[in-house]
């Protein structure tokens, strides 16, 4: 379900634009949704026959609301529907990866080269769209800025790691891998 917009919209909406550029590109899959919040992404996810779980350190107020994309309207949740997203109340550990088939990471702050490595360690693809550096160990290569310090990261882990843009205001560039997920024909 592409939706076409001229202009960039407001950051609020990653969360879906970002579910429905996986929904259009790869069949269903299993997710940890590392520092996932209140859980958006992975209920939409869910909603669309996904799999997801979030895994974030701070006991956050689930989901209970939120704007839809398309419609313009403010989309209010059932108590089942709050409580359909698997929650991990914790710190991500590279182990938590063996269980999933693609590991992402939005606000996984401190958590962007875990997620590389638990994927390499358990042969697995990961999706990136870091905002910021905060709590990162990566020491940036001279004269490359943090971003393309973490792709090099990721490729010397051996990953061929691609790049797209979604459409919305801010740091709007993701990375990921996608040699286990199946594709969309």
């Amino acid at each position: 379900m592409t939706m076409i917009v001229k202009h960039r919209l407001n950051n609020k909406f990653r969360f879906q634009l970002l579910q429905m550029w996986l929904t259009d590109r790869y069949k269903p899959a299993k997710v940890l949704d590392v520092g996932g919040g209140k859980g958006l992404l992975s209920f939409l996810l869910n909603k669309n026959g996904w799999n997801a779980t979030v895994v974030d350190p701070a006991i956050t107020d689930y989901l209970t609301k939120y704007k839809d994309i398309t419609s313009g309207k403010r989309i209010l949740l059932t108590d089942d529907q709050i409580e359909s997203s698997p929650r991990i109340v914790g710190i991500f550990k590279e182990e938590m990866a063996k269980d999933f088939d693609l590991l992402i990471g939005l606000h996984a702050h401190g958590s962007n080269l875990q997620i590389i490595n638990a994927a390499k360690k358990y042969n697995k693809d990961f999706l990136l769209l870091p905002c910021c550096v905060i709590d990162e160990p990566l020491i940036k290569k001279p004269n490359i800025n943090w971003f393309e310090s973490l792709i090099e990261y990721a490729k010397d882990k051996g990953f061929d790691v691609k790049k797209d843009t979604l459409n919305f205001k801010g740091q709007n560039i993701l990375i990921y891998t996608d040699r286990y997920l199946v594709k969309n024909p």
